[in-house]
């Protein structure tokens, strides 16, 4: 779920990290549900009072999370935990290494096919909900700060567990789906909720 409150001018605004003080909404973390919740005027009965929720705010919502999950993505970089180039990846399949792959949403098939069946016979990430496509070229190479990066491997870290729960994040956002060890580790910490808004 994907906690909001309310700024000083009487906004909604998403709190992405779960930190921002003061009293919270929950909502189903569904794009599909924070642009109903928009609609209905949810967010104004949930506070118990009158709020300002965009009209934009499913939007700012992905974008939120895309941004969250590239800047852990940055950090497992800068920790060296990235590898990237087919080959590099290919190798790193070989031996065993990889905690996670991401592919290019705009990369050809090829590489990535070949990638995805050494991937199953070597670790087989697709079954821990490790594999990510959801970042296109410039996405990865803005990120990364490397040129041409179509294919990633995200060596063991905390930086990289934590990228992953932020993509599968992202990923059950944007499509309503999710993997099931992922879904158990991104639910808050409250533990009553009503339906797709609690507070």
């Amino acid at each position: 779920m994907i906690r909001f409150v309310v700024a000083p001018d009487g906004t909604v605004v998403p709190d992405i990290k779960r930190r921002l003080p003061g009293r919270g909404v929950w909502i189903d973390a569904t794009r599909e549900s924070v642009a109903m919740a928009v609609k209905k005027r949810a967010f104004s009965r949930g506070f118990k009072a009158q709020v300002e929720a965009p009209e934009t705010l499913a939007d700012d919502v992905a974008a939120l999370l895309r941004r969250s999950a590239l800047e852990r993505l940055s950090i497992a970089h800068k920790t060296g935990a990235v590898v990237t180039g087919f080959e590099k990846v290919k190798a790193s399949l070989a031996a065993g290494e990889p905690a996670g792959l991401v592919f290019a949403s705009d990369g050809a098939m090829d590489g990535r096919q070949k990638l995805e069946s050494l991937a199953k016979k070597a670790c087989d990430l697709h079954n821990k909900g490790n594999v990510i496509d959801l970042f296109s070229s410039a996405e990865l190479e803005s990120t990364l700060g490397r040129d041409r990066v179509v294919h990633v491997a995200l060596m063991p870290c905390r930086s990289t567990k934590i990228f992953f729960l932020d993509a599968e994040r992202l990923r059950a956002y944007m499509f309503g789906v999710t993997h099931p060890e992922k879904h158990r580790e991104h639910q808050p910490d409250e533990h009553t909720f009503a339906g797709p808004l609690a507070v």
